[in-house]
């Protein structure tokens, strides 16, 4: 596929959602707000990664915050398939996935960025709220486990 693929993606998703004219830079570049969430797109090598940022992990309770942060990233279990990542310097938490665009159709390109979106959401406001100083683990009937989505997502085989 090529980068004129993933532009037929966004132009065809844009006017879907009342967003004429939704294209990637010529680097392959388009950024898109969904309320307080931007969600960035970047297409390359045939690939398309959507990444979001969450937020800064607050100081006092980094090691905390990261904790909960990498015990989500199990299996991906809490970030519905994403990798939730800080960069250390500055602390900045992201979230973020990629897909082969040869393997999103226009139906499967929306699913896929309505569900990063949702969970992105989900995840800039559970940052917010640790660094508020919020719960970072919740009680369930095993012991403590990371505060996310659904913890239930895994598949027995």
């Amino acid at each position: 596929m090529s980068l004129a693929s993933y532009a037929q993606l966004l132009d065809t998703f844009g006017r879907s959602i009342g967003l004429a004219g939704a294209a990637p830079d010529a680097d392959g570049y388009c950024a898109m707000s969904f309320d307080d969430l931007v969600v960035h797109l970047q297409y390359d090598d045939d690939t398309v990664t959507i990444f979001s940022r969450l937020g800064e992990v607050d100081e006092d309770r980094t090691e905390g915050i990261y904790a909960m942060l990498l015990a989500a990233n199990l299996f991906w279990q809490g970030a519905k398939g994403a990798t939730l990542s800080v960069e250390p310097d500055s602390r900045l938490a992201f979230i973020a996935d990629r897909r082969p665009v040869a393997q999103l159709s226009d139906a499967g390109f929306r699913d896929w960025l309505g569900g990063f979106v949702t969970i992105a959401d989900y995840w800039q406001k559970r940052l917010a709220a640790a660094n508020a100083g919020g719960a970072l683990w919740e009680e369930d009937g095993d012991g403590a486990s990371p505060a996310g989505p659904d913890p239930t997502t895994m598949t027995r085989v």
